[in-house]
């Protein structure tokens, strides 16, 4: 790194040197311009190298969303169209993106996280650096020590920042955050701390806060014969804003006061047709084939709710992984 480092003062110095000596005429303009924009190119090549991209055009991402994640359309219209208009924007971005991921266990809200990392960095190496995973549950055990999570993970963010300002960072399970630690964010996701520029990250909530309440709805707009393709962000909207706001780690937050979040997105409880497409893109992940009959053995092992009416998959896609490993080992 301290190499890197280096290399990287040694061609800002030669840009400079370049640019000293054209203003007094050693080098003719046409010169002067390809020299500058070859350092430029080797610029670009040393932030790969040091695991520093710049902005990611998410090439092909729609293409895999539509491919192997199922039964969201909300969550999936609105990630693309923020995703571009943070593209779009990226010179002009006042603050980082922000979303909210909300919904039940099992209906794509990681998976959802993973496919933007894997569009958003070219390796795996500078996935490795810039995909930044915060585990609510694990990280931040204990309430007697909120100060001290505070602290860290003020530093934490602030220092991957300093170090590239292309990142993407996943708040997971904030539900079991405790209330306050988060409000230590709100200065870098208003980009208003200045000893870092934060516009060009992004920032994902993800908690199963509110989870209930869009099943609720979900049932309500079945019951009243509104299909699931015409259901609407602006159904869910309200209460899963007024959710955020009372439960978990969002609860009573600055970050909400402050309307750093751009987008609330629900994640829709998961019926039986999109439990069987979850089954057969695992099934050709693995490059392996089941029988109809198998299937619909796995989807008997699959809980489904609430009573009566039994319409969702009360664990979604969760556990199929290892329920169609065990029949492909079973058969």
């Amino acid at each position: 790194m301290l190499c890197g480092k280096y290399f990287l003062l040694c061609i800002l110095s030669c840009l400079l040197f370049f640019k000293s000596t054209t203003v007094y005429g050693l080098l003719d303009p046409i010169t002067g311009s390809f020299v500058v924009g070859a350092l430029g190119y080797i610029a670009d090549k040393i932030r790969l190298i040091t695991g520093c991209p710049k902005i990611s055009e998410f090439k092909d991402l729609e293409r895999d969303i539509k491919k192997s994640f199922f039964g969201q359309h909300i969550a999936s219209k609105f990630v693309m169209s923020a995703l571009r208009g943070y593209l779009h924007r990226s010179k002009n971005n006042k603050k980082p993106l922000v979303m909210c991921f909300q919904g039940s266990s099992g209906t794509g809200k990681n998976f959802l996280s993973d496919l933007i990392a894997s569009h958003m960095f070219e390796s795996e190496m500078v996935k490795n650096l810039r995909y930044h995973i915060i585990q609510g549950q694990t990280d931040f055990p204990l309430q007697s020590k909120i100060n001290d999570y505070k602290e860290k993970l003020n530093s934490y963010v602030k220092s991957a920042i300093q170090s590239c300002d292309t990142n993407l960072f996943v708040f997971d399970e904030i539900h079991y955050m405790h209330m306050g630690i988060l409000d230590i964010l709100t200065p870098i996701l208003e980009n208003n701390d200045v000893s870092i520029n934060s516009r060009n990250s992004i920032f994902i909530f993800i908690t199963n806060t509110g989870g209930d309440s869009i099943i609720k709805k979900c049932l309500d707009l079945w019951v009243n014969n509104v299909s699931r393709e015409n259901m609407t962000v602006e159904d869910f909207d309200t209460l899963l804003l007024k959710s955020a706001f009372n439960e978990g780690g969002l609860q009573k937050s600055s970050i909400i006061d402050s309307h750093v979040i751009d987008f609330y997105i629900p994640f829709l409880p998961l019926e039986k047709d999109h439990v069987i497409q979850c089954i057969e893109a695992e099934l050709e992940n693995l490059e392996k084939h089941l029988d109809s009959e198998t299937i619909r053995e796995i989807l008997r092992i699959v809980p489904f709710g609430p009573e009566p009416q039994n319409v969702f998959a009360t664990s979604g896609c969760k556990r199929l992984k290892a329920w169609v490993t065990t029949k492909l080992n079973s058969n």
